[in-house]
């Protein structure tokens, strides 16, 4: 069996060395800032526009939602 190596924190970045380099000091300026997920379904209204409303349930978490909506449907959930 092999001996077991820890991960590098650059192990998904580029070998080239001058991207590396680039990478490096990128991800060493943002690397403790909270994820966001830009394929969250989530309108990206609501984080850049303080006046913004939420609707119904429904138009909150359910028709931007492909997932929940054919998950639904998969339990016998009319679409209508």
């Amino acid at each position: 069996m092999a001996a077991h190596r820890p991960e590098r924190d650059d192990r998904y970045f580029s070998s080239d060395p001058g991207q590396r380099t680039v990478a490096r000091a990128l991800h060493e300026q943002v690397r403790d800032l909270p994820l966001i997920c830009p394929h969250g379904h989530v309108d990206p209204r609501l984080f850049a526009d303080p006046d913004y409303r939420f609707g119904s349930p429904t138009e909150l978490f359910v028709i931007p939602d492909h997932y929940i909506f054919r998950m639904l449907y998969s339990q016998g959930v009319p679409m209508e």
